[in-house]
């Protein structure tokens, strides 16, 4: 096993030179002033938010923080899946864990910054059992971020361990999603990144690998396969990723082709996740960059005039019930795009502006995200009371760009 770490942080800052302003924060805390939640929405506060449609970024967030923390080992909101929601190094935790970080940092709240420690801690460090599984690589994300704010490169060997036992089996097998006889619910392809939720979930992690450890390789591996999964999986009419290619030919009941909101969420906010840990020059980061603004252009086109996302992106009439998780994650990415500079002009802010007003919205006084799809593979319906650790996850990475 290799690993190779770099002496000072200012040596990190040199490995990943280039990347643009989209890393100049380097998951830490900006030039804003430092804050504290406990300031800003104090735990004795009910309701936490007056008027959750007209709060603040920062009220918003730390409120749906403090409802997802204190939740978080009950999970009685949930109607089914609570297992996999309640395994601490699973991709379900991992993404409200990579928002919260973000927030954190952004916010410059130690006390929530201790809570991400904690919860790495408690994880012992270590990936999903599933460690060739891109779904279990998402907690890395964690690790990484922490390992660079805290400049102690240890707390990443464990991940590394395992990214050099991948790039040396090589797995080279069909993206094909094909479902054992056996009735296992893993598909053939899932040693590699086969399906379209996989671009938020690794990617990002095996990018901040490379920043932690001075290592190309693990960047230079995620943006091989991340094409990979691009190529195959991109509707070259639409521009959206089909979720696997098992919908390929899919329908809705109304004959639309099958494109899956949250799908399409974990791979626009994946790709800005990612793209911000690439050096300007990496040969694969301009298929990265045009992917994520095909997509921000036909999001802009396709959102509704409430500001959610349908459901089935390209079949507004059915499911018409508002769902978040989806949008939280274009949200996060188009308040990206536009505080970076990869896209510009006033149907973005404006498809920002929607999208932010309607996560407002489907947030209760309590800082409860409602109207979220549940786990799943393609589109759902939801109602005002459902929840998931994802999308605080992604309410929290938006907030943290509407700051």
């Amino acid at each position: 096993m290799k690993i190779r770490f770099l002496i000072a942080l200012g040596s990190l800052a040199l490995a990943s030179a280039g990347a643009g302003a989209a890393s100049a924060d380097d998951h830490a805390a900006d030039e804003r002033p430092v804050r504290s939640c406990d300031a800003i929405v104090p735990h004795w506060k009910a309701p936490v938010l007056v008027a959750p449609s007209q709060a603040s970024a920062e009220e918003v967030g730390c409120a749906v923080a403090a409802w997802q923390l204190q939740a978080k080992e009950d999970m009685s909101y949930l109607d089914l899946k609570i297992p996999e929601s309640s395994y601490g190094r699973g991709w379900v935790k991992a993404a409200f864990y990579i928002g919260l970080d973000r927030y954190a940092a952004k916010l410059g709240d130690e006390k929530l910054l201790n809570r991400v420690r904690q919860y790495a801690y408690e994880n012992g460090l270590e990936l999903g059992d599933r460690v060739w599984h891109g779904d279990d690589q998402a907690v890395a994300a964690v690790y990484g971020a922490i390992a660079l704010r805290d400049e102690n490169p240890a707390l990443i060997k464990k991940s590394v361990e395992v990214f050099d036992h991948i790039i040396d089996q090589n797995y080279t097998m069909s993206l094909e999603f094909i479902e054992p006889e056996d009735g296992h619910t893993e598909g053939t392809c899932q040693r590699r990144w086969c399906w379209a939720d996989a671009i938020f979930m690794a990617p990002p992690s095996w990018a901040l690998a490379t920043k932690v450890t001075g290592d190309p390789r693990y960047l230079d591996y995620a943006a091989k396969e991340t094409r990979a999964v691009i190529e195959y999986l991109q509707d070259p009419k639409t521009g959206l990723l089909f979720r696997d290619s098992r919908y390929f030919e899919a329908k809705t009941p109304n004959g639309k082709p099958v494109f899956w909101s949250r799908g399409n969420g974990w791979v626009f906010a994946g790709l800005a996740r990612f793209i911000e840990d690439m050096p300007a020059d990496h040969p694969e980061r301009a298929l990265m960059v045009k992917t994520y603004q095909t997509l921000a252009a036909k999001l802009v086109e396709i959102q509704r005039e409430d500001g959610y996302w349908p459901t089935s992106l390209m079949d507004a009439e059915y499911l018409t019930n508002p769902e978040t998780s989806g949008t939280a994650f274009f949200g996060f990415g188009l308040a990206w795009g536009l505080n970076n500079g990869l896209i510009k002009g006033a149907q973005f802010e404006t498809a920002r502006d929607k999208a932010w007003d309607a996560m407002r919205k489907a947030t209760t006084d309590s800082g409860k995200v409602g109207w979220v799809q549940q786990i799943g593979k393609d589109p759902q319906t939801t109602d005002a009371d459902t929840s998931q650790l994802y999308a605080t996850g992604g309410m929290l990475l938006f907030a943290s760009e509407m700051l």
